[in-house]
């Protein structure tokens, strides 16, 4: 007598009491995949939903250990690595620094990397010191020792197999792209908002002299990466930290792609400037920008200078006079005919992108200081101050007049007229 098989619902629930646990293993088998999946396209389980966003404001340091501890989890890099578009995870820079702190230094020895040496007579030899030059000055300003360390991690890179064989390959990389460029400053507009003055275009092609001629910033070691510290990329936890200098971070890759053996290549023929071509007619001898040799090259002026000469020499109004792109504080020369308000827009420009800010301007080019500091300098007629979503603007209000007092610079409020006491009479 043959068996009827129930239909419809009863069905189902035979075949769900019958292969219940496979039914569930291939379910949790399905959601493993579709989170790995979401990871390999870089959404992160620790940022971004309430949950995560209500844990960051409650405990902030629980959170960041959270964070830390799943960055520093990716696997080991074996093979060549792959060089992806840089990308920071949202985070703000108080979190950011915590995490930093809490990924430990890499243990054993970070020996210096061997002195790089490319012929003046080299036909590509002014090609690669210009690239050098914009690399150092775009990304560490004024900062001597910054622009080093800076040209040590460009050359390392040229010698490993990872990276472009030349110079110019290595600091435009990722230019084709509107974001993720290898170096910041080819993506987020600062070729266009910032042109270096004649002095701080000497400093930044010393150094790549100094650098292509065999100078070696011992420090940095193989180092092929940094960061500020105010932030956290992506490829952090595939590296080993080797380095803590000014505020900024130096990264090695972890396992046998970071290992100072491997950075033997030597650099290839064809430097191709690409969008480094302006800066480079600006290095050559008789350009537009060419530097002047001056006997003080830190001066915009010479000494004794009015303030209308030389105009060459100087940035037109907003424009950055000096920086310190490793701490992220900059110079601005503003002019007292504009308006006012447009010393914030200015500053806002100048910084970009970064989540830390400090920006001071002047009125006169005889008043910018040589060297720049943290310390709030003397003249100063606007400071402009970010740090993570906060902004703070003051001017000299005894030159801008401002409706609130507390958008005065200390010592340059009006004083409020006291009314004058009418005579006592009998």
């Amino acid at each position: 007598m043959p068996i009827e098989t129930p239909a419809g619902p009863g069905m189902l629930r035979l075949l769900w009491e019958d292969r219940r646990g496979d039914l569930l293993l291939g379910l949790g088998l399905l959601f493993c995949a579709v989170i790995g999946g979401l990871a390999w396209l870089g959404w992160s389980p620790w940022q971004g939903d309430p949950y995560h966003r209500a844990r960051l404001a409650s405990d902030p340091a629980g959170y960041a250990a959270q964070v830390a501890r799943q960055v520093n989890a990716l696997p080991v890099v074996t093979g060549i690595p792959t060089v992806a578009p840089v990308a920071n995870l949202d985070l703000p820079p108080d979190i950011a620094r915590r995490i930093n702190a809490l990924t430990p230094f890499a243990r054993g020895a970070n020996p210096a990397a061997r002195p790089f040496r490319l012929d003046e007579a080299t036909p590509d030899r002014q090609a690669a010191e210009a690239c050098l030059a914009a690399a150092v000055y775009y990304e560490a300003g004024s900062d001597p020792m910054g622009q080093a360390a800076v040209a040590q991690v460009v050359l390392n890179r040229v010698r490993h197999p990872a990276f472009p064989k030349t110079v110019c390959g290595v600091v435009t990389q990722g230019a084709e792209r509107s974001t993720g460029c290898q170096f910041s400053f080819m993506c987020d507009g600062s070729l266009r908002r910032r042109v270096p003055s004649p002095a701080a275009l000497t400093l930044a092609q010393a150094t790549a002299r100094w650098a292509l001629g065999g100078g070696v910033f011992r420090a940095v070691g193989s180092a092929t990466h940094y960061h500020a510290d105010y932030v956290v990329p992506r490829w952090s936890g595939a590296m080993d930290k080797v380095l803590a200098f000014h505020t900024h971070l130096f990264f090695r890759w972890r396992g046998p792609a970071g290992a100072a053996s491997l950075l033997r290549a030597s650099p290839a023929p064809g430097e191709r400037p690409g969008a480094l071509a302006a800066f480079l007619s600006a290095t050559m001898p008789g350009g537009e920008g060419a530097a002047t040799t001056a006997a003080d090259p830190a001066a915009t002026t010479p000494t004794g200078a009015t303030d209308g000469a030389p105009t060459a020499a100087l940035p037109a109004s907003g424009g950055v006079v000096r920086s310190d792109e490793w701490r992220g504080i900059y110079y601005l020369l503003l002019s007292p005919d504009d308006y006012p308000g447009s010393y914030a827009i200015k500053a806002v420009q100048a910084c970009g992108k970064r989540q830390t800010c400090l920006v001071y301007g002047w009125d006169s080019a005889r008043r910018v200081p040589v060297a720049v500091t943290e310390a709030r300098p003397a003249g100063v007629v606007f400071v402009w101050s970010r740090h993570g979503e906060e902004q703070k603007a003051l001017w000299d209000c005894t030159k801008a007049p401002r409706d609130k007092s507390e958008q005065c610079l200390p010592g340059t409020a009006p004083r409020a007229e006291v009314p004058a006491t009418p005579p006592l009479t009998r």
